[in-house]
């Protein structure tokens, strides 16, 4: 069969080299189960999207746009998933954060003419 008239979950088994068998026992579906994905019969259910994304080697909010039909096939296959942010980063970033916030609070007691001004409050979590 030519490629390009080829299920892109077809595709995919063959480009991992993983069958069908294996993807309907990793999901806990009959195989008739994923034929019928194949021809267009059933879709994928909400429930099966984070196995079906991590055992055909997608990242999951990549693959659940595709599905959507926010990215093309293309741009999930060339999909480069961001660098993690490492816990030294985190810890580096609200370091940072809480010195600008020193700053602030110092540059207000320099300048007793203005009222003095606390940070706003966030909630937000780097």
């Amino acid at each position: 069969m030519d490629n390009l008239k080829k299920h892109w979950l077809e595709r995919r088994l063959d480009d991992l080299n993983k069958t069908k068998k294996d993807f309907a026992s990793c999901l806990g579906i009959q195989q008739s189960h994923v034929s019928a994905i194949l021809s267009g019969i059933r879709k994928i259910q909400a429930a099966e999207i984070k196995k079906t994304a991590e055992f055909l080697e997608f990242d999951r909010t990549a693959f659940l746009d595709f599905i959507s039909g926010d990215i093309t096939e293309e741009e999930l296959w060339n999909y480069q998933k961001p660098e993690e942010v490492s816990s030294e980063d985190i810890a580096l970033l609200k370091a940072v954060k809480s010195l600008a916030s020193r700053q602030e609070a110092a540059q207000d007691i320099k300048n007793p003419s203005q009222p003095a001004t606390l940070p706003p409050k966030t909630n937000e979590r780097v």
